[in-house]
């Protein structure tokens, strides 16, 4: 009888040990939907572009996206929601460049920093343009910048702003281009553009989103794109063909998504790829167009080395804001 009980536990503890080195494989992420927070109100330029998104993701995730909105401080109360997440890869949040680097460089004790995030992807840009009333003195960008420097500061340039991404890119081409103007802020690109209209300002920096609807109705001319790689249907000349420089576009609007820093890796690259795949489908890139929204999307390592640049473009100029 003893020699049973040996012989059994002999066993047990056997099957035990197989047991535990045999690996218990999870279930492969996402195993449920996963939490998409925008930092910015419903309606806006952020939240359309991730709803749409949203409405493609399931097909390529395997999950659905579900959005909510955390408005506040310019987009700084959701990137410190996202920024204390569980790293689990069921949070993520909507990004927008170089918005998130101004808000972090030119603000103080903002509880976030640009380390916390990993960076998934972007997938749609703004570029901004000049553009002058229909029956403006100025024909073509150089006249701007022929006027600018023989009348030093008397050019004013209608904007977006204070401290954003349209008065860096202000400030970017002051100094590339060695002309002086003034900056006149306005509470979104749709006043400055009511101005430029109004005869109240000489010029206007603006998305290219926000100018399309006025371009298309003979409104307003543009007379360059501070952005150099071409996009499909839009015949507006990069600063680069107009300039013969190269002017960072700096101020150019990117729109993607990041996780909490130490999310894993290779939930990352799942979120990464569902993303990519998302803007490859035609029925939501013929969405976006009709949106109005360009489509690019730029993977997880180019989206991390952005930031870096566009932080240290912010912090150069910093001192002009």
């Amino acid at each position: 009888m003893k020699k049973v009980l040996r012989s059994l536990i002999f066993v047990l503890v056997l099957l035990t040990a197989v047991c535990a080195a045999i690996p218990v494989f999870a279930a492969s992420f996402p195993t449920k939907p996963v939490l998409a927070v925008v930092p910015f109100s419903p309606g806006g330029g952020n939240d359309i572009v991730i709803r749409l998104v949203a409405k493609y993701m399931t097909p390529a995730l395997g999950q659905s996206l579900v959005v909510e909105n955390k408005p506040g401080a310019g987009g700084q109360i959701g990137w410190t929601a996202l920024a204390k997440a569980r790293p689990d890869g069921y949070t993520i949040g909507a990004t927008s460049q170089p918005s998130m680097v101004l808000v972090k460089v030119l603000r103080q004790n903002v509880p976030f920093d640009l380390n916390d995030f990993k960076y998934i992807c972007n997938f749609q840009i703004d570029p901004l343009v000049w553009v002058v009333n229909k029956d403006s003195k100025f024909k073509k960008a150089s006249d701007v910048v022929e006027y600018a420097k023989k009348n030093p500061g008397k050019l004013n340039v209608a904007g977006d702003g204070p401290q954003s991404n349209v008065q860096l890119q202000h400030l970017v081409n002051s100094k590339a281009l060695k002309m002086e103007s003034n900056f006149v802020s306005y509470s979104g690109s749709g006043p400055a553009l009511t101005a430029l209209m109004g005869n109240q300002v000489d010029l206007a920096l603006t998305t290219l989103s926000s100018a399309v609807s006025h371009i298309e109705a003979g409104r307003i001319v543009p007379l360059v794109m501070f952005y150099d790689d071409k996009i499909d249907g839009v015949d507006i000349k990069s600063s680069k063909e107009v300039f013969k420089m190269d002017i960072p576009s700096a101020g150019t609007a990117m729109r993607g998504v990041a996780a909490p820093k130490n999310t894993k890796p290779e939930d990352i690259a799942v979120l990464e790829k569902a993303f990519e795949e998302v803007t490859k489908n035609p029925e939501f890139r013929e969405q976006a167009k009709s949106l109005g929204l360009i489509i690019k999307f730029i993977g997880s390592k180019e989206s991390g080395k952005l930031v870096e640049e566009s932080k240290m473009i912010v912090e150069e100029y910093k001192p002009l804001f």
